[in-house]
């Protein structure tokens, strides 16, 4: 008995010293993916900017709080005039090819994109095991353009407006039918502020409809320190009433001045954090679309037809080019 009680109290002991200051009290939960669905309960549109520089979409479309929550997702690589195909798809039809919705945008960048062509590949396999009410519909947001109709650059003209095709999709696939919708763009597209961006157009029309999201990719400045105010990842943190939406406008990647004294983030309700900015990794590319020289060629037709410079991304020689000199860190 005397031996256990030594053992005990020795046990005790060491507990006392390796447990830390705030041992025993109550810690916030860390569940970014619930925050943001909560985001849902008052707003009809979670916009996030994307693609993702880490797994968290992919998470939040498995979680399996995400189908009863949210009804449809928006993307940015997506040919508005493939949507039926992409019905089809995600829906769990017989479709040959849905590679057209990606790899026939206005954004040849699009056609070597990885996270789309997993992601609707992932929204396929959830749709398989819900109800139809339930299913979650993808809506491919740019315009709708026949690239086999494209010749010269007069024809491309009518399709340069893709903040209207976003506009349009959202309002008539989502927000007139009381839809509630994840938007997946490029930030240009998504924040408050953005003028004739299709978050500040909806916005117009739809007063406080969205909760923009901001990934981290770095702050501007004391990058190191103020990384470490982040804690662990991944998180969730609201702007307002946290140490975020009181940082000093500088601090953030914004593209245009601000007046001096701004704080927080323009534009932007909460930031996500995916780890230090140095170790976020750039999105691999679709060995698929590299190795499809049909599409290749395609895609060289179509930089000629619209006289793209030859230093530009339409065309897939300079595209990889950037690619292979780039290294596989954002900020490597």
């Amino acid at each position: 008995m005397r031996l256990f009680k030594t053992v005990l109290a020795v046990l005790t002991a060491a507990t006392l010293v390796a447990a830390p200051a705030d041992a025993g009290q109550p810690r916030p939960p860390s569940d970014p993916v619930g925050a943001l669905l909560a985001a849902f309960d008052t707003h009809s549109i979670v916009a996030k900017s994307s693609p993702d520089p880490g797994p968290f979409v992919f998470d939040l479309v498995r979680d399996p709080r995400f189908p009863g929550t949210v009804n449809d997702i928006a993307v940015e690589c997506g040919n508005s005039l493939y949507q039926p195909l992409l019905d089809a798809y995600t829906a769990g039809g017989d479709v040959a090819d849905v590679s057209h919705v990606w790899r026939d945008t206005t954004q040849p960048s699009c056609g070597f994109s990885l996270f789309y062509e997993q992601l609707f590949a992932l929204v396929r396999q959830v749709n398989t095991t819900l109800p139809a009410a339930r299913k979650i519909r993808v809506l491919a947001c740019d315009p709708p353009i026949d690239w086999s109709r494209v010749h010269t650059p007069s024809d491309m003209e009518p399709f340069h407006d893709r903040d209207a095709s976003i506009v349009s999709v959202v309002k008539t696939q989502s927000l007139q039918k009381h839809r509630k919708v994840l938007m997946l763009f490029g930030l240009g597209h998504l924040k408050h502020d953005g003028g004739s961006a299709a978050v500040a157009q909806l916005e117009r029309e739809y007063p406080g409809a969205a909760y923009v999201i901001a990934d981290h990719y770095g702050f501007t400045a004391d990058n190191a320190r103020l990384e470490k105010s982040l804690g662990s990842w991944p998180s969730l943190t609201p702007m307002k009433g946290s140490w975020l939406g009181k940082l000093d406008t500088t601090y953030f990647p914004t593209n245009r001045e601000y007046p001096p004294g701004s704080k927080g983030f323009p534009g932007v309700d909460a930031y996500l954090y995916q780890g230090p900015a140095d170790l976020l990794l750039r999105e691999p590319l679709s060995a698929r679309a590299v190795l499809d020289t049909e599409f290749l060629n395609e895609l060289r037709r179509r930089a000629t037809a619209i006289d793209a410079p030859p230093d530009g991304l339409a065309w897939p020689e300079f595209f990889f080019e950037r690619e292979r000199t780039s290294g596989v860190l954002l900020h490597g």
